[in-house]
């Protein structure tokens, strides 16, 4: 490997070590929103870091593995392969969860779901839901009441959630028990502190509710780590499987997924990506079903967050781009308006349906209620004025710093070698169609920074769309790959090979490790 190639991974990683441990920069904007740093303790913190590089060892030689077999796998290996990888990520997120200094481990995961501060949805279903259909018929009313927080500016979705762990919970008491003995003792520790303080309270912590916590806590870690699968898929449909892989294997060690768990915003990624894969093979396939899944994907994610609205957008400028590039292909079994057309259509009705039915069994109007949660989201900023200037400068550190520099890094030399151009051209390292879904992608993404939705918070709120940032890189591996298939008379070993890959992974993984055992991404409330 040449020195040239190694460097942008070294500058990286020193960047982020200096900036998180060797400076007391503000994370943010000072008086407006910063990111809080976990303070040192010095030899506490030595027994998480060894821990830490044992699993990162572990996880590097495991997707290495799978990198070696991937090619020559049938569907069913392949179907193994892939669920090791979740499998692999969810182990990876769980120890490297645990291994910060104290109160940052997974004790946090039950102070944030618990408490209102920090989220409030476990607090809503436990106390505000008596009754299903008269909660759904009265939500679009108390929508109106103009809450800026978290539960004036979401659907009834996450509620809900949280009611059917409860009811699940009460209904399975072996379930029940199996969750608090497989609690870590990190947990343990903050459900006991919490029992402790709201015993003397109308509704305090019980055992049904530790278990409810652990099982969200859970639920939220797996979900997040199985976005590894159709982040796969997705890339496969511009690229090889090897490529694939070494795309998806790059997820578990984006640090804001680690940083910002159990929030419920870790939950949105991998029904975003799979809405995106959905839309890419519904439109290359010209798909009637896939439409339609599509679409009922869509209204699961906005019955969640309305975080989706720009993930629809993208695949909206991603057909409107490929029905532009072929528009005048006569080879076509159907001209591309047509397709345009299908896919509007049918996507529509995935959406619709759904929500009509909704509102026909439960009377409640979903399209009412997600105007008002844009309209509560907007008057967030007048109760909490921002600076957008500063905010516009700060969010691409931020956004940087939370897919972690070196996949940011990746990703933005891979955008500016792609080509973009009208045609799609034969000669280009990966697949027809991908400047156009990359091209939406960063539309979108830079409409998000210019509006001044997300001025602070960034790196969680967006946690929905780094799979993006990965997706992108697609070109800087596809070339590699390309690079070594022509060198046929002298071919590099596997490990030669994969040498920029492995590289790679070590230099994200240690800005993973940095940036969790440093930043915390909570403002713990006061209990």
């Amino acid at each position: 490997m040449r020195f040239q190639t190694l460097l942008p991974f070294l500058i990286a990683t020193t960047i982020t070590i200096g900036l998180f441990w060797f400076t007391q920069l503000p994370l943010g904007i000072a008086g407006e929103w910063t990111w809080e740093r976990i303070p040192f303790v010095g030899p506490e913190i030595i027994p998480g870091w060894i821990v830490a590089a044992i699993v990162v060892i572990v996880y590097l030689l495991a997707v290495l593995l799978g990198l070696s077999r991937i090619k020559y796998a049938n569907r069913i290996e392949l179907s193994i392969w892939l669920s090791g990888l979740a499998v692999s990520g969810t182990i990876f997120s769980l120890l490297i969860q645990d291994s910060p200094p104290g109160e940052y481990r997974l004790t946090k995961a039950p102070f944030v779901l618990f408490y209102k501060g920090s989220s409030g949805y476990f607090t809503e279903a436990q106390k505000g839901i008596p009754d299903l259909k008269e909660y759904l018929a009265n939500y679009e009313k108390k929508m109106k009441q103009g809450d800026v927080l978290h539960e004036g500016t979401h659907p009834p979705g996450l509620p809900l959630f949280y009611r059917t762990l409860i009811q699940l919970c009460e209904s399975a008491p072996e379930l029940q028990s199996i969750l608090l003995q497989t609690q870590p003792a990190s947990f343990q520790e903050a459900t006991e502190i919490i029992a402790n303080f709201t015993a003397s309270t109308e509704h305090p912590l019980t055992e049904r509710d530790s278990a409810v916590l652990w099982l969200a806590t859970l639920i939220t870690l797996v979900m997040s780590t199985l976005t590894v699968i159709p982040l796969f898929l997705l890339s496969r449909e511009f690229s090889s499987r090897e490529v694939s892989w070494q795309v998806a294997a790059f997820w578990p060690l984006v640090p804001a997924t680690l940083i910002f768990q159990p929030k419920s915003d870790a939950l949105y990624s991998v029904i975003g990506i799979l809405f995106l894969y959905l839309w890419v093979v519904a439109w290359r396939r010209n798909s009637y079903l896939c439409y339609l899944l599509s679409g009922f994907l869509l209204w699961s994610g906005f019955c969640l967050t309305l975080a989706f609205l720009p993930i629809a957008l993208c695949t909206a400028l991603f057909s409107v781009l490929e029905t532009w590039q072929l528009r005048h292909d006569s080879s076509l079994p159907t001209p591309a308006w047509k397709r345009f057309l299908t896919a509007s259509v049918c996507g529509l009705l995935g959406l619709l349906t759904p929500t009509i039915l909704l509102g026909i069994f439960y009377e409640i109007n979903l399209l009412q209620v997600w105007r008002y949660n844009l309209q509560n989201h907007a008057g967030f900023y007048l109760q909490y004025p921002r600076s957008y200037w500063k905010w516009l400068l700060v969010n691409p550190l931020e956004i940087s710093l939370a897919v972690g520099l070196p996949l940011a890094w990746l990703a933005g030399k891979s955008l500016c070698s792609q080509k973009w151009s009208g045609t799609n051209r034969e000669d280009q390292p990966f697949h027809p169609g991908f400047s156009n879904l990359s091209l939406s992608c960063v539309i979108v993404l830079c409409l998000l920074w210019l509006s001044g939705k997300n001025m602070g918070e960034a790196a969680r709120l967006w946690l929905i769309f780094l799979p993006w940032f990965l997706i992108m890189t697609i070109p800087y591996w596809k070339t590699i790959q390309v690079e070594a298939t022509l060198n046929e008379s002298h071919p590099p070993s596997f490990l030669k090979q994969q040498s920029t890959w492995i590289v790679a992974l070590v230099a994200q993984a240690i800005v993973c490790i940095a940036t969790v055992s440093r930043i915390t991404g909570f403002h713990f409330p006061s209990i």
